[in-house]
């Protein structure tokens, strides 16, 4: 009975350890398939400014114009293109296709010709 008991208690012990490994195997995958985003603002010339999106040190993003409007047109500021840039940060987090439209360039107070 004492040898059952010792067994007994010995598969226990190993398959919860076994179980424990593979939960903690599993966090750890799913933990490196999440993207950690880098923004990098640059100035372009003439007191024109654009924005760079880096994830795992690989560029993945750059932005030398105002996204969203059909003319070819520049940041003024860096906080502007830091505004635009930490939108696209969240849609590319939240699994948004990082499109900006005219009213959020609108709602950012972002400086362009209509």
């Amino acid at each position: 009975m004492k040898k059952f008991l010792r067994y007994s208690i010995t598969f226990t012990l190993i398959v919860s350890s076994a179980v424990l490994l593979i939960l903690l195997t599993q966090k750890t995958v799913s933990n490196e398939n999440e993207y950690i985003y880098t923004l990098r603002l640059k100035e372009l010339s003439g007191n024109t400014w654009y924005y760079e999106i880096y994830t795992r040190n690989k560029l993945i993003i750059k932005q030398e114009t105002i996204p969203g409007i059909s003319k070819i047109q520049y940041f003024n500021t860096k906080e502007e293109a830091e505004k635009i840039g930490l939108l696209v940060i969240r849609k590319l987090k939240s699994g948004i296709i990082p499109t900006i439209s005219i009213n959020e360039l609108n709602q950012y107070d972002i400086t362009f010709k209509k």
